[in-house]
């Protein structure tokens, strides 16, 4: 009666023993820069990605000096993929090694700099094109660059508070800012009555205007109901309004010592 448990113990621990071993794999992880490839410098909010990596989120941000980390990879073989808007994206095929980390550094081509070179010429082509042709409709709200120069706000949301008719949610200072129009703010509705945001004159799905600094925008545009709205924006679900970023050239920007 005794001898049969413990063979049964035995056989237990047999069985176990390679869940155990497998739950001790050790992750390892990927880091490097993200630079502009005229200027060299490190580009900062580009997101840096796992692609496919089963339907789980694994991603981070670039931050001032273009660095970014990726931890808790499981070993092997993965597609990094890094984007920035203003930026052609680019990919790396990566092998994750045990307990070490992979250095990947990107150099990513701008795509806004032929379209900035226009823009100077005539302010009604290149990329601001569309921007300074609704500014002249004069339907909307309109930041441009000089007046964030002349504000110095420490963020986009701090900007639009400026704005008559937008209202921003205060949160903890470092948070996102979330960003309404003030005719939805007591709206029943408001749940699904959601700001539409775009940049560089594409849809930014999920995403927050305090996710770009003030020293990367050019422009900013603001149709605060559904009957402001150009053609442009205009589709169904944007019935609570849409704000319209534009990211600056990066040659433009001020580099940091």
């Amino acid at each position: 009666m005794i001898r049969g448990p413990r063979r049964w113990t035995a056989a237990a621990l047999v069985v176990f023993t390679p869940l155990i071993a497998a739950a001790q794999t050790r992750t390892g992880v990927i880091a490097g820069t993200v630079r502009d490839s005229v200027t060299g410098a490190g580009i900062d909010q580009a997101e840096v990605s796992i692609v496919g990596a089963n339907d789980v989120t694994i991603r981070t941000t670039s931050g001032d000096s273009g660095q970014y980390r990726l931890s808790g990879l499981r070993p092997g073989v993965v597609l990094l993929a890094v984007r920035r808007v203003g930026y052609y994206p680019d990919t790396a095929r990566v092998t994750v090694l045990e307990s070490s980390v992979t250095h990947v550094d990107f150099t990513l081509r701008s795509s806004t700099v032929l379209a900035a070179a226009v823009s100077e010429a005539d302010p009604l082509r290149g990329k601001m094109g569309p921007f300074n042709r609704r500014k002249a409709r004069g339907v909307g709200a309109f930041v441009t660059r000089a007046e964030i120069e002349k504000r110095q706000p420490g963020s986009i949301s701090e900007m639009l508070r400026y704005l008559p008719g937008v209202a921003v949610t205060q949160k903890m200072a470092g948070e996102p800012q979330p960003v309404h129009m003030q005719r939805s703010v007591n709206s029943t509705t408001q749940a699904a009555c959601n700001v539409l945001l775009y940049v560089d004159g594409h849809p930014y799905t999920n995403g927050n205007v305090d996710d770009f600094s003030p020293i990367v925008v050019e422009g900013i545009e603001v149709y605060r109901s559904a009957s402001e709205i150009p053609a442009d924006f205009r589709t169904r679900d944007a019935t609570c309004g849409v704000i319209a970023i534009w990211t600056r050239d990066p040659d433009s920007r001020p580099q940091k010592p």
